[in-house]
């Protein structure tokens, strides 16, 4: 190390003097006094430069002293001769020698004095970089690769770190992966199911509308735009412009929604599915499969396909519409059929705390393999349920009293030709019995909740519905394909058509045209409303705690959220009827009633359709319905657990 800036510092110092000292003679000409202060101002500056000067001089010299006796001449100059930059450091990580390389190119010829090296490398840890053999630091804007040695010098232990330079390859390796391709697939998703009787030249105009905004938001990126059909379109792009579209959160979404033609409120939505991948052709695949994702949780969404297979998910803020057709019900009804007559029995199961929709659907299942000829049973624990009233029914009923079996009864029945149907939930995690499901090797879903990124992956049949009410009238359809035609009870037809108002809250939420056929079919078979209303009663003390429920939420935010601070073997009843009940409070678009659960605080979301509890729910670790979600959060208090509702709830709002 030299002192070359410090007298080059000076005697720039002696010239700024001298060149003042005539400016200051010139002015005297015209003003003596002017020039004095001229001479006195560089006087003081110039005589606080000498005194900086010397102090730094020696400051330097009792430095350099230092760092020459921990290294001999010999080793410095080794040192000081290395094409990359160099520094000394002790065991705590104390700057002892530095190169010259070192000062010019990473201090930029700062004084290092004794600084610790953790000044230089970017906030690093001194211990991550001594126990690595190789550590990425980027300083001042450059990168580096810091390689470490050790040696023992005067009986300590000494560290030498490397600078390599790798700036240019860090730039290609960024400038590569921002390049690499992104394939999206956009799919306008109801254009044909908006109901409005349109002219072929009227849709094809509006189609057109569509098509120009779709174009309009792509030509927003240097990206390719290709037409694949009348109503899907591919997208590939660079890794930088697809991170581009996902931090605006896609507003092509928005833009098609609010596309207006002739007055007519048609609310065309598209759905997106986007993926990069290692070539093209795992690129196209992954985009496909997240458009069905986007596709199975109701459309008006877009799902972004991330490196470790988890989903981001935008949109999905309007309401799914309805797709009337039934020529799937009666493939899938076919299909079960034919696994039903191949299986030796017939297991079915729902998800935990099973309610109406899930034993409801469950019987459904049971007339089908009755008509079959197949044994059919359903695995439930009696003990922890929502549907109690229904298996009391079931219990006194003839045929369907020995089929209902617990876990173990289960487990021992399952063999190689066990068909398991899993209805009311696809989510591996949320089955009642999971054991139950790991051991059968054939699985049928039949849900109708919009699908969630860990879904039952090895099922033969996959029939997710979103647009239906519940799982017991997706069953109930099934029902009118199955051949030969199934003898559906007076029990069979109460137990679906209770599922069916459960989940549609007495044919409010969720109803379409499907709903009120797979009543009618269901009234048809015997079905007596005021016996399926018996279904909902509850005890007199279930009633006033549920009251009390109700009587204790404040309004949030056009929500209402209330908490239950009791306890009650009816816990989740009182609260799951609280949360519907606080929907008929004026101006409140969605409810959410929180409860304690041993270590666990549980959440019941409900909403009329204009706010979608199950994305708030999914942010908090849930899911469920766009009108009925929930969601469990555990090692927290029931305080915090409303301020973070309050918290997932703006965010929703705000986006």
């Amino acid at each position: 190390m030299k002192m070359k800036s410090i007298w080059h510092d000076s005697l720039t110092a002696v010239a700024a003097f001298a060149a003042v000292a005539v400016f200051a003679a010139v002015t005297a000409r015209y003003s003596p006094v002017l020039a004095a202060v001229e001479l006195a101002v560089a006087l003081v500056l110039f005589t606080v430069f000498l005194i900086r000067s010397r102090v730094n001089a020696k400051r330097f010299t009792i430095f350099a002293k230092r760092l020459y006796r921990k290294m001999d001449f010999t080793d410095a100059k080794v040192l000081n001769s290395f094409p990359v930059p160099v520094a000394v450091c002790d065991s705590e990580g104390a700057i002892l020698w530095v190169s010259e390389k070192f000062l010019n190119r990473v201090v930029h010829s700062k004084q290092t004095l004794s600084d610790s090296v953790q000044t230089y490398i970017a906030g690093r840890e001194f211990s991550e970089i001594i126990n690595s053999h190789e550590t990425a630091v980027r300083i001042n804007e450059r990168d580096y690769s810091v390689f470490t040695n050790s040696y023992i010098s005067e009986g300590q232990e000494r560290y030498v770190l490397y600078f390599v330079d790798n700036t240019q390859l860090k730039n290609t390796e960024r400038e590569f992966e921002l390049s690499r391709p992104v394939v999206a697939f956009l799919e306008v998703d109801n254009i044909d199911a908006s109901g409005y009787d349109l002219r072929e030249s009227e849709r094809a105009e509006f189609r057109s509308m569509v098509d120009g905004v779709i174009e309009n938001w792509a030509g927003e990126y240097p990206c390719i735009l290709k037409r694949l059909s009348d109503s899907r379109f591919m997208i590939v792009a660079q890794r930088r412009d697809a991170d581009k579209m996902i931090e605006t959160k896609f507003p092509v979404l928005d833009s098609v929604r609010g596309i207006k033609y002739k007055n007519l409120d048609i609310s065309a939505t598209i759905s997106v599915g986007m993926s990069d991948g290692e070539t093209f052709l795992q690129c196209e695949r992954r985009a496909k499969k997240a458009l069905e994702m986007a596709l199975d949780r109701g459309g008006d969404q877009a799902a972004v396909v991330n490196k470790d297979d988890s989903y981001d998910f935008f949109g999905g803020v309007s309401r799914s519409v309805e797709k009337r057709g039934k020529v799937q019900a009666r493939v899938i009804g076919s299909a079960l059929a034919e696994f039903i007559e191949a299986s030796d029995e017939v297991i079915v199961m729902g998800h935990k705390w099973p309610d109406l929709d899930v034993i409801g659907a469950a019987v459904g299942i049971c007339c089908a393999a009755e008509a079959l000829g197949v044994a059919s049973y359903i695995v439930t624990d009696t003990a922890k349920t929502l549907s109690s009233s229904l298996l009391d029914r079931i219990y006194a009923d003839d045929f369907l009293k020995e089929a209902i079996i617990d876990e173990q009864t289960a487990l021992r029945l399952i063999s190689k030709k066990t068909l398991l149907v899993v209805v009311d939930t696809h989510i591996k995690n949320f089955v009642e019995f999971p054991e139950v499901y790991k051991k059968a090797s054939t699985v049928f879903v039949i849900d109708h909740h919009r699908k969630s990124t860990d879904a039952i992956d090895n099922a033969v049949v996959f029939h997710l519905d979103p647009n239906a009410s519940s799982a017991s009238e997706m069953v109930t359809e099934l029902l009118e394909y199955i051949d030969p035609e199934p003898n559906i009870t007076k029990l069979t037809a109460e137990a679906l058509l209770s599922g069916i108002m459960l989940d549609t809250k007495n044919f409010v939420l969720g109803c379409g045209v499907r709903t009120f056929e797979a009543a009618a079919f269901l009234r048809e078979k015997s079905a007596d409303t005021v016996s399926v209303r018996k279904l909902f009663s509850t005890s007199m003390q279930v009633n006033k705690l549920r009251n009390d429920v109700v009587s204790s939420a404040d309004k949030y935010n056009r929500s209402a959220i209330a908490c239950a601070r009791f306890e009650s073997e009816d816990i989740r009843i009182i609260c799951s009827q609280a949360a519907d009940e606080l929907l008929n409070v004026s101006e409140v678009d969605a409810s959410f009633v929180l409860y304690v659960s041993g270590d666990t605080v549980c959440i019941s979301a409900r909403s009329l359709g204009a706010v979608n509890v199950q994305i708030i729910m999914e942010a908090l670790g849930g899911g469920g319905h766009r009108t009925m979600a929930a969601a469990q959060l555990k090692e927290i208090s029931l305080d915090e657990a409303v301020e973070k509702l309050k918290a997932t709830v703006d965010e929703f709002l705000n986006q």
